[in-house]
């Protein structure tokens, strides 16, 4: 009885370890399945009060604030969506398909949530 009751631990021990091996190693597997165009649109800041909230556009050519494109080059890989304005690097993890958290500059943590805008309109400046 002794020696099951040990290899039913060990057992346990093994899966629940290969378990958070993977999870640690391999976040991919458990992220959410999110393309580059699931990121346009524009993002705001949440928790904070309306006048004081971040907000930015992701748009095919560029991100945008306050109307303006910022910066043409951004880096997305499934997980993490990053860009540069001047010396300052942004990056955000993407939680689901509407909300992504501010990893960088972090002063404090921030959630982004999405408000979609149509891809096909054209802007003009």
């Amino acid at each position: 009885m002794r020696k099951t009751k040990q290899v039913v631990l060990l057992v346990l021990f093994i899966l629940f370890g290969g378990t958070g091996f993977l999870v640690a190693t391999q976040p991919a597997i458990f992220a959410p399945d999110v393309t580059q165009t699931d990121l346009y649109g524009e993002w705001v800041e949440t928790e904070v009060a309306p006048y004081a909230a971040d907000r930015f556009e992701v748009r095919k050519d560029g991100i945008y604030t306050n109307g303006s494109r910022v910066t043409t080059s951004y880096q997305f890989d499934g997980d993490k969506l990053s860009y540069s304005i001047g010396t300052q690097t942004y990056v955000y993890r993407v939680e689901n398909k509407s909300t992504l958290e501010r990893l960088s500059p972090a002063h404090y943590t921030s959630f982004f949530c999405e408000r979609r805008l149509d891809v096909g309109i054209q802007w003009s400046y």
